[in-house]
């Protein structure tokens, strides 16, 4: 059975002579002698994303996995395990990915060897020349790529042509850009424009991809027991299945012919015929006859992956050897051991951050010690990249929090602000964290304004928005927190410009779509805030504040039984959404259902007890349905709850009877003398 594989397989290799032995991954012009160049390699597979709203995969980590077994085996040149950083499913966050890549490019020297391989979805949300594409690493969100978990091909490219231009390194890609499943950019086909733009040549670098940009790559199990066809065959002819002439080696012409004759023919009748760019003549491979030959005779194991998992964290036969004081490896080992846990920062005694700057100058980490930098600034992303996911994702949990204040988000821009710190202002990710630190500390001054109801902390709260955009213009999340900034002001229009701004960064995001059915709402435009409302729950129907929303939409249209519809669901896809459950009694009152109304309401008392205004209104039903003695008993609850609105209360038709019962008139002058 054959099934449809989404995968992004990168490899870049510089083509250079093997430090380990001729075989292998071959220099570029033929044979040069051993030993002038070492091999480093950075492997990511991700078959099972964090975030359920992205398909999974079948056998991209197994694919991953396999080419790392191959770089450690014979055929592939033997590279020691110190020189692979092995990334699979979880392990292969954005953070933990760029930590990679920096080990990587610290590592490699002219005439080395780099590969990175990647295998798992790519994608883009809207086809321009600020967003060319991305790898979704695990921690990806299902929609707002720009919001982190993912690796921007702007990144890529700027990698690649480090290695090729400035370290003069002759650099392979290999793609296996496979689409299937639907991705938030599926519908502009953003899989396949991610693709072609993996083709583009950034620097003089050779390319293979595993199909045209238009069609599909397959995995199934028939290929080695469980793998991606075209990563299956790539293997095997690297290995010298495809070495037609016989001269012991493997040009990339001669990949291309062997791919495109084993993949087509493995594929049909759909379509999958791989791509090559770059100079036909260029070895990619030398062939280790042993492994050739016990390919030839099926010995091989046809899933190189057995059994393995590179760790990212090997030492080198030199740093072995090495005398250590023993209170510097205790603190080494404590740093590790507190940066598994999460125990980044705070508090700061054994914490990984005051750990490591403690032993961060000491000779004994010196070859590892970008490593372990990137490593603790992975780790500090990755915590706040969590908290960013759970917010695009619209999540009700995540969004209460934000409503209560949370102040966990306070650590978040000191995380960032660390994790900048330790990367430099050189990296490629520095702007990027730069922004996010400022989006946290622009939502903490929010949180902070609204609880105190200090105007002066939600205006600077804008000013640190405005600085996000400033570094990062496609900061999606950054422009609907200062659309929501806006509504605080009653600025309605402008909100309405950022929330379309967001919308326009990131199509498919929920959010700036459902915010721009209740700032229409605020404007009292029924019609648009319908139109935007319904947009938002097509865009995703199990979004509580997108039905709330378009309910508050249809009650100022007077449509009672339509808002109705829209605040019950909202209770039912979120219980602790409170506000839906009062406004859905208002509802039932206004459809003349008082029993219901009753109802709604004295459910929400019993989760929001303290409310004034809920007994309130339960003296305006039980008046109504002529129980004067409860109606009584519910405005004493609700004036020893604080109401004051003494003239709306006079005024209430709903209480005419009421008003003049003497016990009433005992309340008053108890509760407003």
């Amino acid at each position: 059975m054959k099934r449809i594989l989404v995968s992004f397989c990168i490899w870049i290799g510089v083509l250079s002579v093997l430090a380990q032995n001729s075989k292998g991954i071959a220099p570029a012009g033929g044979k040069v002698k051993e030993g002038t160049g070492k091999t480093w390699a950075v492997v990511v597979g991700i078959s099972d994303y964090q975030n359920p709203d992205i398909p999974d995969l079948a056998y991209a980590h197994v694919d991953a996995a396999s080419f790392v077994a191959y770089l450690k085996s014979p055929a592939g040149g033997k590279i020691e395990e110190s020189h692979i950083v092995s990334l699979l499913n979880e392990k292969a966050t954005a953070g933990q990915f760029a930590s990679a890549l920096d080990w990587l490019m610290e590592n490699v020297k002219e005439g080395d060897q780099a590969i990175i391989y990647f295998s798992g979805h790519g994608d883009v949300e809207r086809k321009t020349i600020t967003q060319p594409g991305f790898l979704l690493c695990w921690d990806s969100p299902a929609k707002v790529y720009m919001g982190g978990g993912t690796f921007g091909l702007v990144y890529l490219q700027e990698i690649i042509s480090t290695l090729s231009i400035q370290m003069k390194a002759k650099v392979v890609v290999i793609t296996d850009a496979c689409r299937s499943g639907k991705l938030a950019g599926s519908e502009i086909g953003g899989s396949q424009a991610t693709a072609a733009n993996l083709a583009k040549q950034y620097a003089n670098e050779i390319k293979i991809m595993s199909c045209q940009p238009d069609e599909l790559s397959l995995e199934g199990s028939e290929w080695g027991g469980g793998r991606g066809v075209f990563s299956y065959f790539l293997l095997n002819g690297l290995t010298g299945l495809a070495d037609s002439n016989k001269d012991g080696s493997v040009t990339l012409f001669e990949i291309e012919r062997y791919l495109g004759d084993k993949v087509t023919e493995a594929t049909s009748p759909r379509s999958q015929i791989p791509l090559t760019i770059g100079t036909k003549s260029i070895t990619i491979s030398t062939v280790d006859q042993p492994s050739l030959l016990a390919l030839k005779n099926h010995e091989q194991i046809e899933n190189y992956a057995t059994g393995f998992v590179a760790s990212v964290d090997q030492k080198t036969k030199e740093e072995s050897k090495v005398t250590v004081d023993p209170i510097l490896l205790e603190k080494y080992a404590k740093f590790k051991k507190a940066l598994k846990e999460g125990h980044l920062i705070f508090p700061e005694e054994n914490s990984a951050f005051s750990l490591f700057q403690q032993i961060k100058d000491k000779p004994f980490i010196a070859s590892e010690q970008v490593m372990i930098q990137s490593n603790l600034a992975a780790a500090l992303q990755d915590e706040a990249q969590q908290a960013m996911n759970d917010y695009l994702k619209a999540d009700p949990k995540e969004l209460r929090k934000r409503w209560s204040f949370d102040d966990r988000y306070e650590k978040f821009p000191i995380y960032l602000n660390k994790a900048a710190e330790l990367l430099g202002q050189t990296h490629f990710l520095y702007t990027t964290i730069k922004a996010r630190e400022h989006y946290f500390t622009g939502l903490n001054k929010r949180f902070e304004g609204e609880r105190k109801k200090d105007s002066i902390l939600i205006r600077q709260a804008y000013a640190e928005q405005m600085k996000t955009i400033q570094l990062d213009s496609n900061a999606a999340y950054a422009y609907n927190e200062l659309g929501l900034l806006e509504r605080r002001f009653n600025n309605f229009q402008r909100a309405i410009e950022f929330f379309n701004k967001a919308s326009y960064q990131s199509p498919k995001w929920v959010f700036p779509w459902a915010n721009l059915c209740i700032t229409y709402a605020d404007l009292g435009n029924a019609a648009r805030a319908i139109q935007y409302g319904q947009k938002a729950i097509t865009m995703d129907p199990s979004s509580p504040i997108s039905h709330y929303n378009l309910g508050k939409a249809y009650e100022l249209q007077s449509d009672w039984n339509k808002a109705s519809e829209h605040f019950a669901t909202t209770f039912q896809l979120d219980s602790l959404y409170f506000n839906a459950l009062f406004q859905l009694g208002l509802m039932f009152k206004n459809l003349g259902n008082n029993t219901q109304a009753e109802y709604a309401w004295i459910k929400y008392s019993q989760l929001m007890e303290k409310d004034p205004w809920v007994y309130y209104n339960l003296a305006c039903v039980y008046n109504i349905q002529g129980k004067e003695e409860k109606a009584l008993q519910a405005l004493e609850m609700s004036f020893e709850l604080g109401f004051k609105e003494f003239n709306e209360l006079e005024t209430d038709t709903d209480l005419k009877t009421v008003l003049t019962n003497p016990k009433y008139i005992e309340l008053k002058k108890k509760y407003f003398q």
